[in-house]
């Protein structure tokens, strides 16, 4: 996997939701982009397992933020969150968006630091 090119798409994605919030997700082709990097959407369970975080918890998340560091656990998350806000999301996404940037703020991160 290419850590620069995963840094930019992280960036953009994260650029794109934080102007047009889920919105954003409808007018991208994440999907077919993170699974080209390789990623599964597991409805989190690699990152709870892995870091005893609930997908979506933004507070968890923003405290355990620095200890995130394997690029395919974090990019399955965000694969999750994304499916989670674009498919099965009930109401205004508010906390996931946030999530899911902070997310990409971290992947965009130890994704540049694998190049």
């Amino acid at each position: 996997m290419e850590g620069r090119i995963l840094a930019v798409f992280a960036r953009e994605l994260r650029k794109k939701i934080g102007v047009e919030g889920a919105g954003a997700l409808e007018r991208t082709d994440w999907a077919e982009r993170l699974g080209e990097f390789g990623f599964e959407m597991d409805c989190g369970h690699s990152f709870e397992q892995r870091y005893g975080l609930v997908l979506g918890d933004a507070d968890g998340l923003k405290r355990e933020l620095a200890r995130i560091d394997d690029v395919q656990v974090l990019g399955n998350a965000v694969f999750s969150q994304c499916r989670y806000i674009t498919h099965w999301a009930m109401s205004p996404c508010s906390r996931e968006i946030e999530w899911l940037a902070l997310a990409l703020v971290r992947l965009e991160g130890i994704s540049r630091m694998q190049s």
